[in-house]
């Protein structure tokens, strides 16, 4: 390309990446053909920006597979490998893949302290996914004092104390992480589940409510389809058929409810907003007390963030009910194993 041209694609990539940060998917597609136009479907930033768009729309694996062809074409920018691993990392993908992603960054060329810091975040990211908790530590302490207030920084750092049995440290890192975007619903998330591991049930409780609160700023409040509600009551009943029998008689009849989103109230009893289903009722207070479920309440917000399409509902419900078996009842010895195992 010419000079020229360089310059027209630096500007409709701009547009593109401007306007998915402002949430406008038709003026991003509208950048993403226009730098197509000038560099053609194949160019590496012409597939970064396709990827980045389909993420944003909540399709991850055709955006991974853009920014995947991207990376594959060995570009000079680091940003299109930092994307691509990022979202490696989120739709749980081969995590060896990000690492191999990260160290081409470390040997390009030209590469910024942001993004060196930001290649050995992810590098920490995978060997703690990889449970490699040293390994994570190691590396999370030669980034400490290049990134001490960083959010994804302390997130990361919280994740590996945890995983390193140091959790009152992990709590008080993402607290600090939390003072610098107290708004961060995901950070919120993060320090509840830490807490609830701790114990800290009461405390978890008000974090998760926050996030509740969070999550819920501009959604649509539509009503509830009849229909929608009855094809989600017939796939759970569909996941139930597939349980083994000790787990169905804990559940026993309890009643089904679909709803959009969790209550402040559902919330405050322990449920998790961000779970797909929600037990209602008296929760075991130790491991082999007494509880009594009386209601099995489907989400549907939740539901519509973690699937793709209609194929992934079932596989949800069945994840979000064992999750919910083994906070309910207090069953540590349901396991995920390709099914549920009491």
């Amino acid at each position: 390309m010419t000079p020229e041209d360089e310059t027209h694609l630096d500007a409709a990539i701009q547009r593109g990446l401007d306007a998915i940060d402002a949430g406008d998917p038709e003026r991003a597609e509208q950048a993403l053909e226009d730098a197509q136009k000038i560099a053609g479907e194949n160019h590496p930033r012409t597939l970064h920006l396709a990827g980045l768009i389909a993420l944003d729309e909540g399709q991850s694996e055709r955006g991974l597979g853009f920014l995947m062809q991207a990376a594959d074409l060995c570009p000079p920018q680091a940003e299109i490998y930092l994307d691509c691993a990022e979202a490696i990392l989120i739709t749980g993908e081969d995590v060896g893949e990000a690492e191999v992603l990260m160290r081409q960054v470390l040997e390009l060329e030209e590469i910024s302290d942001k993004e060196r810091y930001e290649a050995k975040l992810t590098l920490a990211q995978v060997r703690l996914q990889r449970e490699d908790v040293s390994g994570a530590l190691e590396l999370l302490d030669e980034l400490d004092e290049a990134l001490a207030d960083h959010p994804a920084y302390l997130s990361t750092r919280g994740g590996a104390l945890l995983a390193a049995g140091r959790g009152d440290e992990a709590v008080a890192v993402l607290e600090r992480a939390i003072q610098q975007d107290p708004e961060d619903s995901d950070l919120l998330y993060q320090l509840a589940l830490t807490l609830r591991e701790l114990g800290r049930e009461d405390e978890a409780r008000l974090q998760l409510e926050k996030v509740r609160e969070l999550d819920a700023r501009g959604r649509d409040e539509e009503p509830l389809s009849p229909e929608i509600a009855a094809e989600l009551r017939a796939r759970l009943d569909e996941v139930l058929s597939d349980l083994p029998e000790p787990l169905l008689q804990l559940i026993g009849g309890a009643r089904v409810e679909v709803q959009q989103q969790a209550t402040a109230e559902q919330v405050a009893q322990g449920g998790d907003p961000r779970s797909s289903v929600i037990f209602v009722g008296q929760r075991a207070s130790e491991p082999g007390g007494a509880a009594d479920l009386e209601t099995i309440v489907l989400l549907l917000d939740v539901l519509a963030e973690e699937v793709e399409d209609d194929d992934d509902i079932s596989l949800a419900l069945f994840y979000g009910l064992v999750e919910e078996i083994r906070a309910f009842f207090r069953r540590e010895d349901v396991l995920f194993a390709g099914g549920a195992e009491a």
